[in-house]
Formats: C-alpha cells, sequence, structure tokens
C-alpha cells in the first residue's frame, strides 16, 4: 500500500505560532565584529581652575576704596579751605620798589661785558586782619630789555597782620651783552629813560591764627623806568608798577 500523508485540520483564521523572542534568538548567535563594543574610560578629572576672581576682586575693593579716600580728603581739603576763607578773608600783600641805588656799574667796550650792583629796597605791607606771612627767601633777579643784569636773595623774615617791612636786597652780577642791547642801554642812559623789570620768587607760607599752611609760591615783578645807571648815586624812580601773585 502507498504511503498515506497525514493531513492536520487547520481552523480558518487561527494566529501563526508564535515565534522565537529576539533576544532568545541572538542568544545562539555569535556578535559579528561590528557589533563588538570596547569597554570605556571615564576621562581623568581636570585640574580645578587657579582662583584669580578672588585676586581681581581684592584689588578692585583696593583700588575702590583708594579712590574713596581720596575723594573724601580732597573734599575735606576744600571745605577746610573755605572755611578759612570765610572766616580770614585773606588778601594778596603788596609790593613796590621804593629806591633803587647802583653801587657799581663798569661796562667793558671790548668784550662787551657788565658788571654792576644794585641795592633795591623793597616795601611789603601786609592788609590782613588774622594772617601773618612767612618769607622763607627767594630769588631776586634785575633785567633789562629781558636780559639779566644781575641778581640776590630774598630774605628770610615774617610779617604779622597789618604790618609794613621794608627789606632791601643787594643784587649784583656780571653780564655779557650783545651789541644790540648794550647800544640801546647807551642811548637809553643818555635820554634819561632806562626801563628795569625786577622779579621775585619767593617762597611763603601762611599763618592763620595758630595754623601754618605749606610752602607755596610768591611770584612778584616790578616794572620801573629809573633817569640813569650811575654808580655811586641814588636813582629817581620815574615810575613803579608792581603785581604779586600767589602760587599754591
Amino acid at each position: 500500500m502507498g504511503d498515506y500523508h497525514r493531513i492536520h485540520p487547520v481552523t480558518v483564521g487561527s494566529p501563526p505560532p508564535p515565534s522565537a523572542p529576539p533576544e532568545q534568538a541572538s542568544r545562539g548567535k555569535k556578535p559579528s565584529h561590528d557589533q563588538l563594543q570596547l569597554p570605556v574610560t571615564a576621562p581623568a578629572p581636570l585640574p580645578p581652575p587657579p582662583r584669580r576672581k578672588r585676586r581681581h576682586s581684592r584689588c578692585c575693593r583696593c583700588v575702590c576704596w583708594t579712590l574713596l579716600a581720596a575723594v573724601l580728603l580732597a573734599v575735606a581739603l576744600a571745605a577746610t579751605a573755605g572755611i578759612l576763607y570765610l572766616v580770614f578773608r585773606p588778601k594778596i600783600p603788596n609790593f613796590s620798589v621804593d629806591r633803587l641805588t647802583v653801587t657799581r656799574f663798569d661796562v667793558n667796550a671790548t668784550t662787551m661785558t657788565v658788571t654792576d650792583a644794585f641795592d633795591v629796597d623793597v616795601t611789603a605791607t601786609n592788609p590782613n586782619k588774622r594772617i601773618g606771612i612767612y618769607y622763607d627767601g627767594g630769588d631776586v633777579a634785575a633785567f633789562f630789555n629781558g636780559t639779566q643784569l644781575c641778581r640776590g636773595d630774598f630774605p628770610t623774615l615774617y610779617q604779622g597782620h597789618r604790618t609794613t617791612v621794608q627789606p632791601r636786597i643787594t643784587l649784583a652780577g656780571e653780564t655779557r651783552l650783545d651789541s644790540a642791547v648794550a647800544g640801546q642801554l647807551l642811548r637809553q642812559q643818555q635820554a634819561g629813560f632806562v626801563p628795569l623789570t625786577v622779579r621775585a620768587r619767593i617762597r611763603i607760607r601762611i599763618k592763620f591764627g595758630a595754623i601754618k599752611l605749606w610752602k607755596m609760591t610768591g611770584k612778584g615783578d616790578c616794572n620801573f623806568v629809573v633817569d640813569n645807571l650811575r654808580a655811586g648815586t641814588q636813582l629817581r624812580v620815574r615810575s613803579n608798577s608792581c603785581s604779586f601773585k600767589l602760587k599754591i
């Protein structure tokens, strides 16, 4: 007899037999070369950054405090100066040249050199009621047409409030003149009209009551005209104009 095949009845609409899950299916397979994964090592931790922000902030604080202290100091000084000004009402002292005596005036026509010496009598008046003035010396020079003829030192002295002092300043020097200045000086002497300028740079300290301020520079310029420059004679001052400024 021929072999008979068994026929199993199949119901219509029945679900297909369940397939194995992918995990089970993949268990029996070896992973390919692409699917191999190497172990990943964690990166080494980076060193902490240097602490610059704190130093920077400290520097900024120091600068800010310094500026604040400077501003407060400037405000305090300005307020003090304003109070002193309102209380004492300071005024600039007045200067004038009273007389000029020529003790030597020699002109060498060959070398065009002038050797001269003057005694200058100056009057300084302090018009302030409560302010004293310390004169700590200085430099005084005489000029003709912008050329220095001689120089000397302003004396050291103290001038009280509402007082007048008359210091005598001795000037001496030797100057070589050019031909133009020498000719002009000769013509001015013959005409009896010699313009001269005396410039003074004096170190001054102001005293407000019992308070002494810092040293300042007083600048005085006196323009005057004399009749001649003959030695051994007291010159007659034709005109006299002086100005004085205080540089704080």
